[in-house]
């Protein structure tokens, strides 16, 4: 549509989770989503969505947190389990990216990671996997440092949503018929021990925290952008949209969006909810998945069965990790590559019908290790 658009961007003011909380404890036959680690991959419908955030959320702005860089960062792992659902075709997209490559000094270890759950259509996604990490990439290059990029990384953000959601609906509409395709939107950046999530719609990102005690506990990190929230609501309605059961115009379930050029002009807007969250040593893995994971599990429920599969899938492995550790490393992301899978397949086991992409980011996978099978 060529409808004129309007960018509604937040407040610059960053957010850091959890600060009020305290440390914890010191001691198939599924079609694969698309998969960008640089953004250099070929460019290639209607969701179910939740409106809240549960249990932890942000509540307030930290105190300055001290993020100086560390010499000894422990190595990140990342994996992507995935089920097609009921659907014909897998429409989401993720990327998985370890070492993150900045110019910035300062910068011990950046990796970034992301999910877009696609709607009428996978091109939205797949559009957006592809491009958005040289988008932000090319913004970064202007800090010379992490206390440069700790100021402006919001600012970056927004930035880099607007471009992508611009240069999308330019693509689209230039198509005979336009495109309508949408997605949703979940990026992760680490710089050192600093988390920065930025997101738009109702995929979630959700770390595990070891507490003294509570045991483990899950934070979540996104905001869900639905209708039915308040503030969202009464934006649609001021742009002249409506909201039935649910939905915009009765259709579309979630509030902010790349792409849904049709629902531009009934305030969807794709400006993201940028959060900042501080690695303790008791923070232990971080899932970022798409709704259809939360559809059949709760943010605590994700984190208890996956922390369940791990310790099975590491005991059926035993004899196999105890047969040779020259390949560890490689071991280590079959082995929860293989829980990635489980959690994402008893999603679908549960009644979610629509696809399911589950991304698993482990902090420090030694620490699963030396701990043994004490992960309860």
């Amino acid at each position: 549509m060529a409808s004129k658009r309007k960018f509604v961007a937040p407040s610059l003011g960053l957010f850091s989770l959890y600060g009020d909380l305290d440390k914890g404890s010191s001691s198939a036959d599924n079609k694969k989503p698309s998969h960008s680690g640089n953004g250099d991959d070929d460019l290639n419908g209607v969701m179910e969505k939740r409106p809240k955030i549960e249990g932890n959320s942000a509540s307030k702005v930290c105190a300055e947190e001290n993020h100086g860089a560390a010499s000894n960062l422990p190595r990140l792992l990342s994996v992507c389990g995935w089920r097609r659902g009921e659907r014909e075709d897998m429409q989401d997209a993720h990327i998985l990216d370890d070492q993150f490559e900045v110019s910035s000094s300062n910068i011990k270890r950046c990796a970034f990671y992301a999910i877009f759950d696609g709607h009428a259509g996978k091109r939205a996604a797949d559009f957006t996997a592809k491009h958005f990490p040289s988008v932000l990439k090319q913004k970064l290059s202007s800090c010379e440092d992490f206390d440069a990029f700790d100021k402006s990384v919001k600012r970056y953000f927004i930035e880099s949503y607007k471009q992508i959601d611009e240069q999308f609906l330019t693509t689209a509409r230039r198509e005979k018929p336009s495109w309508k395709d949408g997605t949703t939107a979940t990026t992760v950046l680490i710089f050192n021990d600093a988390v920065y999530c930025a997101n738009i719609g109702d995929s979630r990102a959700v770390v595990c925290r070891s507490k003294e005690s509570d045991g483990n506990v899950a934070l979540q990190l996104t905001v869900d952008h639905s209708p039915l929230n308040f503030d969202e609501r009464m934006r649609i309605q001021k742009a002249g949209g409506s909201v039935k059961d649910g939905r915009i115009m009765g259709i579309l379930e979630v509030s902010r969006s790349i792409g849904d050029g049709q629902f531009k002009k009934h305030g969807v807007i794709c400006a993201p909810d940028v959060k900042k969250f501080c690695i303790t040593a008791n923070d232990r893995f971080m899932i970022i998945a798409c709704d259809g994971l939360w559809k059949t599990f709760s943010n605590q429920e994700a984190i208890d069965y996956t922390l369940s599969k791990l310790e099975e899938v590491e005991k059926s492995t035993e004899k196999e990790e105890a047969d040779g550790d020259e390949n560890l490393n490689d071991f280590r992301s079959q082995l929860w590559e293989k829980v990635a899978g489980e959690l994402a397949a008893e999603s679908v086991r549960r009644g979610c019908g629509d696809n399911v992409s589950v991304i698993l980011v482990i902090f420090d996978d030694m620490s699963f290790q030396s701990k043994g099978k004490s992960l309860k």
